[in-house]
């Protein structure tokens, strides 16, 4: 069998995973979200490193968070980086509790006078944005909500209390 001699000038792609791997990874969060099921958990989240080059001074993030819904139906949310000019989608949790829904936002870089949130139903529409930082979000909350939500901005960090219809 003959190797090919990789030329230095030539773009090095080293994902630090070969194909079967790739597919082992796949097939290790399928089981995961399996087993995340039939303990009755709720929320799963994975986290990880990608490296571009060999030197792995090139690298990047990647991140998958799978809720279930109050619909008994999965919820798939990935972040990481994003270029800055796009808008981003911010990192969201939501807590369920006895009477009411608690619902944490990562929003850095804005001010409280720039957030807008509005609730159509069971779902709560999150928008913010100052200067080159924009975020949106449309949140299903599985639940219907009544009145009107409370809301808390500290730190970049924003907390939504709503109550449950």
């Amino acid at each position: 069998m003959e190797r090919k001699k990789v030329k230095k000038d030539e773009p090095v792609l080293d994902f630090g995973l070969k194909f079967g791997g790739i597919l082992t990874e796949l097939g290790n969060f399928t089981q995961d979200i399996t087993r995340m099921v039939e303990e009755g958990k709720t929320e799963m989240t994975r986290t990880g490193e990608i490296s571009f080059d060999k030197s792995r001074k090139l690298k990047g993030m990647y991140g998958v968070s799978v809720r279930m819904g109050g619909d008994g139906m999965p919820r798939v949310d990935t972040f990481g980086r994003r270029p800055e000019s796009e808008t981003r989608e911010p990192i969201v949790d939501v807590f369920d509790e006895a009477d009411r829904l608690q619902v944490i936002v990562e929003l850095p870089g804005v001010e409280e006078k720039d957030i807008s949130i509005e609730l159509k139903n069971s779902t709560l529409l999150l928008t913010a944005g100052k200067g080159e930082r924009k975020y949106k979000k449309e949140i299903d909350l599985g639940v219907p909500v009544k009145g009107e939500p409370k809301k808390q901005y500290k730190n970049g960090i924003l907390e939504i209390n709503l109550k449950k219809a």
